[in-house]
């Protein structure tokens, strides 16, 4: 007597459209019960054919190997339900076949032991995957046309949610999470973590691995513009999505900048790698063998943790973080400015302000005469395409190289006209934060405190426990504080208790007299 184990299958699309496991399963059994075939077991699946990586059967697998020879067959309705995988199939069957299990379906019965019925067997196998091939190709088609036609169809990104149009036509418009993906992209563009920034997201719901956030800041969708990706002989293409932009066309490019740094810096040395409490790390130099300074995190014996800075090289120098940051911060204490001071830097940033602003004109009549150019150009590449003169490709290569240079072109004249109507209230905010000195360096994040360090000493500067010590501070900081007339008791250019100004911090060089004397004035305070 056969002893069968009975499988239904139907893919979430079959479903759909009117396919039955209940069907399936009446009609296998009404097959055994007419043709006197025990039913051992019996599975359902709801599942893609594409391959046997179906979880009932591996279930069946597992079962039929743990329970050899109580089963002897194996009943489907179709070779469709099987698999529409030509390839895997005729796998199958011959390991099924080596455990003594062979395959029919009742729909369309083959006699196994007719060698001339296998090219029989392979036509119902391959019917299948060609229709499985064939509508593929379709699916792809249509995606790529409503790509092409600027529409999503696919999953929206997180900040997006898919909906209809007017036409019931797919379309993704801006979701309720749309603010924090733009909160995103602002915060990277000014130097944030990513891992920070992933953190924020998941407090408000946002779960995404890390992978997938680089992704996401990478992805032009947010721009509102889609990529169209390369296929066969036609180009990739950057078309304008029917999708509200989340972000605008300078805050990606700014991200993708930012992203493009960062990567740069992965291969540079520990001591640069950037964390919060150790904001002097790879900007201080050791006393004894002049190297910069580290700084990590030690256990204490009471399962503490404290930073420190220490020098990996000769190992003679070890400060407490608290030590060493607090006596900087002191020093930025002592930079007062009167009124007389603030006058005449703010003047002098003005008068060079002014002077860049001249330039800057200059060059946007230039870069807007280009800007015509290009879109001049733009127009007779459209007439090309339309008369026939140009194929499809070369049109596609081509605009996509304007198109960059266009998109260019505007960022940078958007760019110096911002400056041009905002640079009053950067002076007032330069000026600001320079009276403010020590506030505006512990609001700033990481790499903007690192900025604020080396523009204060712009030579190698030292810790003794007690002082920091350097050949010089920023010129325009010292020529602006010894203004103020409190400061002229003091020795010469000795501005802070806790500044030394020493020859000793300079490594032992031979330099000409015309070297020695040749200084740069450097203007940079703070950053940007």
């Amino acid at each position: 007597m056969k002893k069968a184990v009975i499988m239904c299958r139907v893919s979430s699309d079959e479903q759909a459209k009117g396919y039955s496991l209940d069907i399936q399963f009446e009609q296998l059994t009404k097959y055994c019960d007419r043709n006197n075939i025990s039913v051992v077991k019996h599975y359902r699946e709801d599942h893609s054919a594409k391959n046997f990586n179906r979880p009932q059967f591996q279930n069946f697998l597992q079962f039929v190997k743990k329970n050899k020879g109580e089963v002897n067959l194996l009943l489907i309705t179709s070779w469709d339900r099987f698999s529409r995988n030509l390839t895997d199939s005729l796998v199958m069957l011959r390991a099924l076949d080596k455990i003594g299990i062979q395959v029919q379906a009742i729909e369309q019965p083959i006699d196994m032991s007719i060698p001339e019925n296998k090219a029989m067997l392979a036509i119902f196998l391959a019917i299948p995957e060609i229709d499985n091939d064939r509508r593929s190709i379709k699916i792809k088609g249509g995606i790529r046309g409503s790509l092409k036609a600027g529409r999503w169809c696919r999953q929206a990104p997180i900040g997006y949610r898919n909906s209809r149009d007017q036409q019931n036509k797919p379309v993704i418009i801006p979701s309720d999470k749309a603010e924090d993906i733009k909160y995103a992209f602002e915060q990277i563009a000014i130097g944030k973590l990513q891992s920070e920034l992933r953190t924020e997201l998941n407090k408000k719901g946002i779960k995404i691995s890390r992978s997938n956030f680089s992704k996401l800041l990478r992805n032009t969708i947010y721009t509102g513009k889609i990529i169209v990706p390369k296929c066969e002989d036609e180009p990739l293409m950057i078309i304008e999505g029917l999708h509200d932009a989340i972000i605008t066309d300078k805050l990606f490019f700014e991200v993708q900048q930012m992203l493009s740094d960062n990567k740069k810096t992965r291969k540079l040395p520990v001591y640069n790698s950037l964390r919060e409490e150790l904001p002097l790390r790879g900007l201080l130099s050791c006393s004894s063998c002049g190297e910069k300074l580290t700084g990590s995190r030690s256990k204490s014996a009471t399962g503490n943790h404290y930073f420190y800075y220490h020098c990996n090289y000769c190992g003679n120098e070890r400060f407490p973080i608290n030590l060493v940051n607090e006596t900087f911060e002191s020093i930025m204490d002592d930079f007062t400015f009167t009124k007389e001071s603030k006058e005449i830097y703010q003047l002098m940033v003005k008068q060079l302000l002014t002077t860049d602003s001249k330039d800057s004109k200059l060059k946007q009549v230039q870069l807007k005469k280009s800007l015509n150019e290009v879109s001049s150009r733009i127009e007779k590449l459209q007439d090309l395409l339309v008369d026939g003169k140009i194929d499809q490709k070369q049109y596609g290569e081509t605009m996509k190289r304007y198109t960059t240079q266009k998109f260019s072109l505007i960022d940078q004249i958007n760019d110096i006209s911002q400056i041009d109507n905002e640079y009053l209230g950067w002076l007032k905010n330069g000026v600001d934060a320079l009276s403010n000195l020590r506030t505006h360096y512990n609001k700033s994040m990481i790499r903007e405190k690192q900025q604020i360090i080396s523009s204060i000493f712009p030579e190698k500067f030292e810790f003794d426990g007690i002082k920091c010590r350097t050949t010089r501070i920023n010129d325009v900081l010292r020529l602006i504080l010894q203004i103020d007339k409190g400061l002229q008791n003091k020795k010469s250019g000795q501005l802070s208790k806790k500044i030394e100004l020493s020859t000793l911090v300079e490594s032992g060089r031979v330099e000409l007299p015309s070297k020695q004397a040749t200084k740069k004035l450097s203007t940079r305070l703070f950053s940007d």
